[in-house]
Protein backbone atom coordinates (compact mmCIF):
# COMPACT_ATOMS: atom_id res chain seq x y z
CA UNK A 1 0.00 0.00 0.00
CA UNK A 2 1.07 3.61 -0.26
CA UNK A 3 0.44 6.65 1.92
CA UNK A 4 0.02 9.95 0.09
CA UNK A 5 1.19 12.57 2.66
CA UNK A 6 -0.07 16.12 2.41
CA UNK A 7 2.33 19.06 2.43
CA UNK A 8 1.27 19.95 5.97
CA UNK A 9 1.90 16.36 7.11
CA UNK A 10 5.41 16.39 5.61
CA UNK A 11 6.05 19.77 7.26
CA UNK A 12 4.97 18.37 10.63
CA UNK A 13 7.28 15.36 10.26
CA UNK A 14 10.18 17.65 9.42
CA UNK A 15 9.37 19.89 12.38
CA UNK A 16 9.48 17.04 14.88
CA UNK A 17 12.71 15.72 13.34
CA UNK A 18 11.15 12.48 12.06
CA UNK A 19 11.72 13.43 8.44
CA UNK A 20 14.54 15.40 6.87
CA UNK A 21 15.11 16.29 3.20
CA UNK A 22 17.51 14.05 1.28
CA UNK A 23 20.89 15.70 0.83
CA UNK A 24 23.45 14.96 -1.86
CA UNK A 25 26.81 16.74 -2.05
CA UNK A 26 25.50 19.12 0.62
CA UNK A 27 22.64 20.16 -1.66
CA UNK A 28 18.99 19.25 -1.25
CA UNK A 29 17.68 17.33 -4.26
CA UNK A 30 14.53 18.90 -5.65
CA UNK A 31 12.19 18.25 -8.53
CA UNK A 32 13.13 20.29 -11.64
CA UNK A 33 10.42 22.97 -11.44
CA UNK A 34 9.05 22.73 -7.89
CA UNK A 35 10.57 23.02 -4.46
CA UNK A 36 9.28 19.63 -3.31
CA UNK A 37 12.10 17.67 -1.70
CA UNK A 38 12.69 14.03 -2.55
CA UNK A 39 13.27 11.82 0.49
CA UNK A 40 15.46 8.74 0.81
CA UNK A 41 14.36 5.48 2.43
CA UNK A 42 16.97 5.77 5.20
CA UNK A 43 15.79 9.25 6.11
CA UNK A 44 12.15 8.21 6.14
CA UNK A 45 13.14 5.29 8.41
CA UNK A 46 16.34 6.24 10.29
CA UNK A 47 18.61 3.38 11.30
CA UNK A 48 18.27 4.20 14.99
CA UNK A 49 14.49 4.40 15.00
CA UNK A 50 13.31 0.88 14.35
CA UNK A 51 15.43 -1.50 12.32
CA UNK A 52 17.90 -2.25 15.08
CA UNK A 53 15.38 -2.46 17.92
CA UNK A 54 12.79 -5.05 16.96
CA UNK A 55 12.83 -8.79 17.78
CA UNK A 56 15.00 -10.63 15.28
CA UNK A 57 16.91 -7.49 14.31
CA UNK A 58 19.85 -9.65 13.30
CA UNK A 59 17.83 -10.12 10.07
CA UNK A 60 17.52 -6.37 9.52
CA UNK A 61 19.01 -6.72 6.01
CA UNK A 62 15.89 -8.66 5.02
CA UNK A 63 13.57 -5.91 6.25
CA UNK A 64 15.55 -3.21 4.45
CA UNK A 65 15.47 -4.97 1.06
CA UNK A 66 12.04 -3.76 0.11
CA UNK A 67 12.65 -2.08 -3.25
CA UNK A 68 9.70 -2.48 -5.61
CA UNK A 69 7.68 -0.49 -8.12
CA UNK A 70 4.99 1.95 -7.06
CA UNK A 71 1.61 1.60 -8.76
CA UNK A 72 -1.85 2.97 -8.13
CA UNK A 73 -5.24 3.78 -9.59
CA UNK A 74 -7.61 6.75 -9.36
CA UNK A 75 -11.08 6.91 -10.92
CA UNK A 76 -14.12 9.14 -10.92
CA UNK A 77 -16.94 7.25 -9.19
CA UNK A 78 -19.53 8.99 -11.38
CA UNK A 79 -17.69 7.96 -14.56
CA UNK A 80 -17.13 11.56 -15.64
CA UNK A 81 -13.89 12.65 -17.32
CA UNK A 82 -12.04 15.59 -15.79
CA UNK A 83 -8.56 17.09 -15.62
CA UNK A 84 -8.71 16.75 -11.83
CA UNK A 85 -8.44 12.97 -12.15
CA UNK A 86 -5.26 13.37 -14.23
CA UNK A 87 -3.83 15.94 -11.81
CA UNK A 88 -4.52 13.69 -8.83
CA UNK A 89 -2.89 10.77 -10.61
CA UNK A 90 0.23 12.84 -11.29
CA UNK A 91 0.32 14.06 -7.69
CA UNK A 92 -0.03 10.50 -6.39
CA UNK A 93 2.74 9.42 -8.78
CA UNK A 94 5.04 12.12 -7.39
CA UNK A 95 4.53 10.63 -3.91
CA UNK A 96 6.03 7.37 -5.19
CA UNK A 97 9.47 8.63 -6.16
CA UNK A 98 10.92 6.55 -3.31
CA UNK A 99 9.59 3.44 -5.08
CA UNK A 100 11.81 3.97 -8.11
CA UNK A 101 15.47 4.50 -8.88
CA UNK A 102 17.59 7.10 -10.65
CA UNK A 103 20.44 6.63 -13.07
CA UNK A 104 24.00 7.76 -12.43
CA UNK A 105 23.14 11.37 -13.29
CA UNK A 106 20.72 11.47 -10.31
CA UNK A 107 17.97 12.93 -12.53
CA UNK A 108 17.00 10.32 -15.13
CA UNK A 109 14.51 7.84 -13.74
CA UNK A 110 14.22 4.19 -14.68
CA UNK A 111 10.60 4.70 -15.64
CA UNK A 112 7.42 6.63 -14.84
CA UNK A 113 4.09 6.74 -16.63
CA UNK A 114 0.32 6.98 -16.61
CA UNK A 115 -2.50 5.31 -18.51
CA UNK A 116 -5.77 7.21 -19.01
CA UNK A 117 -8.80 7.26 -21.23
CA UNK A 118 -8.12 9.09 -24.51
CA UNK A 119 -8.43 12.90 -24.16
CA UNK A 120 -10.12 13.41 -27.53
CA UNK A 121 -10.74 17.16 -27.00
CA UNK A 122 -7.00 17.69 -26.71
CA UNK A 123 -6.07 15.31 -29.55
CA UNK A 124 -8.61 16.80 -31.96
CA UNK A 125 -7.21 20.29 -31.34
CA UNK A 126 -3.90 19.06 -32.72
CA UNK A 127 -5.58 18.04 -35.98
CA UNK A 128 -6.72 21.56 -36.76
CA UNK A 129 -10.43 20.91 -37.25
CA UNK A 130 -9.97 17.99 -39.65
CA UNK A 131 -13.19 16.03 -40.01
CA UNK A 132 -12.80 12.68 -38.29
CA UNK A 133 -14.98 9.64 -37.74
CA UNK A 134 -17.13 9.34 -34.61
CA UNK A 135 -15.01 8.92 -31.49
CA UNK A 136 -16.26 5.40 -30.82
CA UNK A 137 -15.01 4.37 -34.28
CA UNK A 138 -11.48 5.74 -33.82
CA UNK A 139 -8.24 4.54 -32.30
CA UNK A 140 -5.21 6.48 -31.07
CA UNK A 141 -1.66 5.18 -31.33
CA UNK A 142 1.21 6.38 -29.12
CA UNK A 143 4.57 5.34 -30.52
CA UNK A 144 8.29 5.75 -29.85
CA UNK A 145 10.08 6.26 -33.19
CA UNK A 146 13.79 6.15 -34.14
CA UNK A 147 15.85 9.34 -34.14
CA UNK A 148 17.75 8.20 -37.26
CA UNK A 149 16.07 9.98 -40.19
CA UNK A 150 16.05 7.02 -42.58
CA UNK A 151 14.66 4.61 -39.97
CA UNK A 152 12.16 7.25 -38.84
CA UNK A 153 10.73 7.57 -42.36
CA UNK A 154 10.73 3.78 -42.84
CA UNK A 155 8.81 3.27 -39.60
CA UNK A 156 6.18 5.87 -40.40
CA UNK A 157 5.65 4.51 -43.91
CA UNK A 158 5.07 0.98 -42.62
CA UNK A 159 2.68 2.17 -39.90
CA UNK A 160 0.68 4.27 -42.36
CA UNK A 161 0.45 1.37 -44.79
CA UNK A 162 -0.48 -1.34 -42.29
CA UNK A 163 -3.00 0.75 -40.38
CA UNK A 164 -4.75 1.56 -43.64
CA UNK A 165 -5.83 -2.06 -44.14
CA UNK A 166 -8.63 -4.33 -42.93
CA UNK A 167 -11.31 -1.67 -42.74
CA UNK A 168 -9.10 1.00 -41.19
CA UNK A 169 -8.31 4.46 -42.51
CA UNK A 170 -5.10 6.20 -41.45
CA UNK A 171 -6.03 9.79 -40.52
CA UNK A 172 -2.69 11.41 -39.71
CA UNK A 173 0.13 12.11 -37.25
CA UNK A 174 0.48 14.38 -34.24
CA UNK A 175 3.83 15.30 -32.65
CA UNK A 176 3.60 14.95 -28.88
CA UNK A 177 4.87 18.19 -27.27
CA UNK A 178 7.70 17.58 -24.79
CA UNK A 179 10.16 19.68 -22.78
CA UNK A 180 13.58 18.02 -23.02
CA UNK A 181 14.93 20.25 -20.26
CA UNK A 182 13.16 18.00 -17.76
CA UNK A 183 15.13 14.92 -18.79
CA UNK A 184 18.40 13.88 -17.24
CA UNK A 185 21.48 13.50 -19.46
CA UNK A 186 21.23 9.70 -19.58
CA UNK A 187 17.52 9.69 -20.51
CA UNK A 188 18.12 12.40 -23.13
CA UNK A 189 20.76 10.24 -24.83
CA UNK A 190 18.18 7.53 -25.50
CA UNK A 191 15.13 9.74 -26.02
CA UNK A 192 13.01 8.59 -28.99
CA UNK A 193 10.84 10.72 -31.21
CA UNK A 194 7.35 10.52 -29.72
CA UNK A 195 4.30 10.81 -31.95
CA UNK A 196 0.62 9.87 -32.01
CA UNK A 197 -1.58 8.81 -34.90
CA UNK A 198 -5.30 8.41 -35.43
CA UNK A 199 -6.95 5.57 -37.33
CA UNK A 200 -10.67 5.16 -37.93
CA UNK A 201 -12.89 2.24 -38.91
CA UNK A 202 -14.43 2.60 -42.34
CA UNK A 203 -16.95 -0.09 -41.35
CA UNK A 204 -18.14 1.59 -38.14
CA UNK A 205 -16.46 -1.00 -35.92
CA UNK A 206 -16.25 -0.11 -32.22
CA UNK A 207 -15.73 -1.55 -28.76
CA UNK A 208 -14.09 -4.96 -28.38
CA UNK A 209 -14.25 -5.65 -32.10
CA UNK A 210 -12.26 -2.51 -32.97
CA UNK A 211 -9.81 -3.24 -30.14
CA UNK A 212 -9.06 -6.69 -31.61
CA UNK A 213 -8.47 -5.27 -35.08
CA UNK A 214 -6.08 -2.63 -33.69
CA UNK A 215 -4.33 -5.32 -31.61
CA UNK A 216 -3.76 -7.55 -34.65
CA UNK A 217 -2.58 -4.71 -36.85
CA UNK A 218 -0.11 -3.61 -34.17
CA UNK A 219 1.45 -7.05 -33.88
CA UNK A 220 1.55 -7.51 -37.64
CA UNK A 221 3.18 -4.08 -38.04
CA UNK A 222 5.73 -4.81 -35.30
CA UNK A 223 6.72 -8.07 -37.05
CA UNK A 224 7.15 -6.32 -40.42
CA UNK A 225 9.36 -3.66 -38.81
CA UNK A 226 11.35 -6.37 -37.03
CA UNK A 227 11.92 -8.16 -40.36
CA UNK A 228 13.17 -4.85 -41.78
CA UNK A 229 15.86 -4.80 -39.13
CA UNK A 230 14.25 -2.51 -36.54
CA UNK A 231 14.56 -3.70 -32.95
CA UNK A 232 11.48 -3.05 -30.80
CA UNK A 233 13.47 -2.17 -27.68
CA UNK A 234 16.01 0.03 -29.46
CA UNK A 235 14.38 1.59 -32.51
CA UNK A 236 10.60 1.72 -32.14
CA UNK A 237 7.84 0.74 -29.75
CA UNK A 238 4.04 1.01 -29.55
CA UNK A 239 3.22 2.39 -26.09
CA UNK A 240 -0.46 1.94 -26.87
CA UNK A 241 -2.88 1.62 -29.79
CA UNK A 242 -6.46 1.58 -28.64
CA UNK A 243 -9.89 3.11 -29.05
CA UNK A 244 -10.10 3.48 -25.26
CA UNK A 245 -6.77 4.19 -23.59
CA UNK A 246 -3.45 5.97 -24.10
CA UNK A 247 -0.13 5.57 -22.26
CA UNK A 248 2.33 8.40 -21.56
CA UNK A 249 5.59 7.05 -20.14
CA UNK A 250 9.35 7.38 -20.28
CA UNK A 251 12.67 7.39 -18.43
CA UNK A 252 11.74 10.24 -16.12
CA UNK A 253 11.50 10.40 -12.36
CA UNK A 254 8.06 10.65 -10.82
CA UNK A 255 8.09 14.43 -10.47
CA UNK A 256 9.24 15.09 -14.04
CA UNK A 257 6.70 13.11 -16.08
CA UNK A 258 4.13 15.92 -16.30
CA UNK A 259 6.91 18.49 -16.80
CA UNK A 260 8.27 16.51 -19.74
CA UNK A 261 4.91 15.70 -21.39
CA UNK A 262 3.25 19.08 -21.83
CA UNK A 263 -0.09 17.44 -22.72
CA UNK A 264 -0.46 16.38 -19.09
CA UNK A 265 -0.56 20.04 -18.01
CA UNK A 266 -3.34 20.97 -20.45
CA UNK A 267 -6.84 21.43 -18.97
CA UNK A 268 -8.24 19.71 -22.07
CA UNK A 269 -6.53 16.50 -20.97
CA UNK A 270 -9.49 14.87 -19.23
CA UNK A 271 -9.96 11.28 -18.16
CA UNK A 272 -12.32 9.10 -16.13
CA UNK A 273 -9.41 7.21 -14.57
CA UNK A 274 -5.63 7.21 -14.19
CA UNK A 275 -3.28 4.28 -13.64
CA UNK A 276 0.11 5.58 -12.50
CA UNK A 277 3.41 3.75 -12.12
CA UNK A 278 6.94 4.44 -10.87
CA UNK A 279 9.32 1.71 -11.96
CA UNK A 280 12.16 0.05 -10.11
CA UNK A 281 14.17 -2.00 -12.62
CA UNK A 282 15.01 -5.43 -11.26
CA UNK A 283 15.68 -8.09 -13.88
CA UNK A 284 16.24 -5.66 -16.79
CA UNK A 285 18.19 -2.48 -17.51
CA UNK A 286 16.11 0.72 -17.76
CA UNK A 287 14.79 1.50 -21.25
CA UNK A 288 12.09 3.84 -22.53
CA UNK A 289 9.78 1.01 -23.74
CA UNK A 290 10.00 -0.84 -20.43
CA UNK A 291 8.62 2.05 -18.38
CA UNK A 292 5.10 1.36 -17.15
CA UNK A 293 2.13 1.17 -17.34
CA UNK A 294 2.33 -1.35 -20.13
CA UNK A 295 -0.48 -1.50 -22.73
CA UNK A 296 -3.05 -3.03 -20.38
CA UNK A 297 -1.72 -2.96 -16.83
CA UNK A 298 0.67 -1.67 -14.23
CA UNK A 299 2.60 -4.28 -12.22
CA UNK A 300 4.42 -4.28 -8.89
CA UNK A 301 6.53 -7.19 -7.70
CA UNK A 302 8.80 -9.69 -9.38
CA UNK A 303 7.47 -12.73 -11.24
CA UNK A 304 9.70 -15.37 -9.67
CA UNK A 305 8.69 -18.03 -12.20
CA UNK A 306 9.55 -15.82 -15.19
CA UNK A 307 11.74 -18.16 -17.25
CA UNK A 308 9.34 -21.06 -16.75
CA UNK A 309 6.38 -18.88 -17.70
CA UNK A 310 8.12 -17.66 -20.88
CA UNK A 311 9.04 -21.20 -21.94
CA UNK A 312 5.57 -22.56 -21.26
CA UNK A 313 3.92 -19.75 -23.22
CA UNK A 314 6.20 -20.56 -26.16
CA UNK A 315 5.32 -24.23 -25.84
CA UNK A 316 1.58 -23.61 -25.64
CA UNK A 317 1.53 -21.03 -28.44
CA UNK A 318 2.06 -23.77 -31.00
CA UNK A 319 -1.28 -25.27 -29.94
CA UNK A 320 -3.25 -22.07 -30.42
CA UNK A 321 -3.80 -22.84 -34.10
CA UNK A 322 -2.40 -24.67 -37.10
CA UNK A 323 -4.24 -23.12 -40.03
CA UNK A 324 -2.11 -21.41 -42.63
CA UNK A 325 -2.45 -17.65 -42.65
CA UNK A 326 -1.42 -16.76 -46.17
CA UNK A 327 -2.34 -13.09 -45.88
CA UNK A 328 -2.83 -10.48 -43.21
CA UNK A 329 -6.46 -9.99 -44.21
CA UNK A 330 -8.86 -10.41 -41.32
CA UNK A 331 -11.90 -12.69 -41.78
CA UNK A 332 -15.06 -10.62 -41.94
CA UNK A 333 -16.54 -10.07 -38.46
CA UNK A 334 -14.24 -12.69 -36.96
CA UNK A 335 -11.11 -11.12 -35.54
CA UNK A 336 -11.47 -13.22 -32.37
CA UNK A 337 -11.36 -16.50 -34.29
CA UNK A 338 -8.45 -15.18 -36.33
CA UNK A 339 -6.43 -14.73 -33.10
CA UNK A 340 -7.35 -18.19 -31.82
CA UNK A 341 -6.56 -19.96 -35.11
CA UNK A 342 -3.46 -18.19 -36.35
CA UNK A 343 -1.63 -16.68 -33.41
CA UNK A 344 1.35 -18.87 -32.56
CA UNK A 345 5.04 -18.23 -31.96
CA UNK A 346 6.38 -19.46 -35.30
CA UNK A 347 3.76 -17.63 -37.37
CA UNK A 348 5.65 -15.34 -39.73
CA UNK A 349 3.01 -12.65 -39.52
CA UNK A 350 2.98 -11.76 -35.85
CA UNK A 351 5.26 -10.22 -33.28
CA UNK A 352 6.16 -12.86 -30.66
CA UNK A 353 4.05 -12.80 -27.52
CA UNK A 354 6.99 -13.36 -25.15
CA UNK A 355 10.57 -12.19 -25.52
CA UNK A 356 13.64 -12.64 -23.34
CA UNK A 357 14.50 -8.97 -23.91
CA UNK A 358 11.27 -7.84 -22.29
CA UNK A 359 10.80 -7.35 -18.58
CA UNK A 360 8.66 -9.73 -16.53
CA UNK A 361 5.92 -7.06 -16.56
CA UNK A 362 6.06 -6.67 -20.35
CA UNK A 363 5.85 -10.44 -20.93
CA UNK A 364 2.98 -10.74 -18.47
CA UNK A 365 1.17 -7.84 -20.15
CA UNK A 366 1.54 -9.47 -23.59
CA UNK A 367 0.14 -12.79 -22.36
CA UNK A 368 -2.69 -11.08 -20.50
CA UNK A 369 -3.47 -8.95 -23.56
CA UNK A 370 -3.72 -12.04 -25.80
CA UNK A 371 -6.18 -13.69 -23.41
CA UNK A 372 -8.36 -10.58 -23.19
CA UNK A 373 -8.38 -9.99 -26.95
CA UNK A 374 -9.29 -13.66 -27.43
CA UNK A 375 -12.51 -13.11 -25.49
CA UNK A 376 -11.79 -13.57 -21.79
CA UNK A 377 -12.77 -10.85 -19.34
CA UNK A 378 -9.83 -9.11 -17.64
CA UNK A 379 -10.82 -10.62 -14.28
CA UNK A 380 -11.00 -14.16 -15.65
CA UNK A 381 -7.63 -13.76 -17.40
CA UNK A 382 -6.01 -12.53 -14.18
CA UNK A 383 -7.52 -15.43 -12.20
CA UNK A 384 -5.99 -17.82 -14.74
CA UNK A 385 -2.56 -16.19 -14.79
CA UNK A 386 -2.29 -15.28 -11.09
CA UNK A 387 -4.47 -17.75 -9.17
CA UNK A 388 -4.90 -17.30 -5.45
CA UNK A 389 -3.78 -19.94 -2.96
CA UNK A 390 -7.23 -21.51 -2.90
CA UNK A 391 -6.63 -24.87 -1.22
CA UNK A 392 -7.86 -25.00 2.39
CA UNK A 393 -8.85 -21.34 2.21
CA UNK A 394 -11.74 -20.88 4.70
CA UNK A 395 -13.61 -18.31 2.60
CA UNK A 396 -13.77 -20.78 -0.32
CA UNK A 397 -14.84 -23.84 1.66
CA UNK A 398 -18.40 -23.60 0.38
CA UNK A 399 -17.61 -22.19 -3.05
CA UNK A 400 -16.98 -25.23 -5.20
CA UNK A 401 -17.33 -23.27 -8.46
CA UNK A 402 -14.27 -21.13 -7.78
CA UNK A 403 -12.20 -24.09 -6.59
CA UNK A 404 -13.20 -26.06 -9.68
CA UNK A 405 -12.21 -23.10 -11.85
CA UNK A 406 -8.71 -23.05 -10.34
CA UNK A 407 -8.35 -26.84 -10.51
CA UNK A 408 -9.25 -26.81 -14.21
CA UNK A 409 -6.78 -24.06 -15.10
CA UNK A 410 -3.96 -25.66 -13.08
CA UNK A 411 -3.67 -28.19 -15.90
CA UNK A 412 -3.95 -25.58 -18.67
CA UNK A 413 -1.81 -22.61 -17.65
CA UNK A 414 1.18 -22.38 -15.32
CA UNK A 415 0.69 -19.60 -12.74
CA UNK A 416 2.83 -16.47 -12.67
CA UNK A 417 4.12 -16.50 -9.11
CA UNK A 418 5.21 -13.30 -7.42
CA UNK A 419 3.09 -10.27 -8.48
CA UNK A 420 2.34 -8.08 -5.47
CA UNK A 421 -0.16 -5.81 -7.23
CA UNK A 422 -1.70 -5.65 -10.69
CA UNK A 423 -3.88 -2.78 -11.86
Amino acid sequence: FAIFPTDSFLHTLQKIKVLTPLKHSNKQIQSPKTNNPVFSHDELFPESSYHDNYPGSELSWLVKERDACGVGFIADLKDKPSHDVVSLGIKALSCMEHRGACLSDNISGDGSGIMTSIPWDLIEKGFGGKKLAERENRGLGMVFLPTDKALYVKCKNVIESEFGKDGLSFEGWRSVPVDENNLGPEAKKNQPKIEQFIVSSTKSKNGDELERILYLRRRITAKILFDLGLDWHQDMYFCSISSRTVVYKGMTNANSLSLYYLDLQDELYQSKFCIYHRRFSTNTMPRWPLAQPMRMLGHNGEINTLLGNINWVRSRESKLGKKEANSTKLPENDAKSFIEEHDFQQDRQFEAIVDNNKSDSANFDSTFELMVESGKSPMEALMVLVPEAYKNKPSLQNNEQIKSFYRFWEAQQEPCDGPALLV
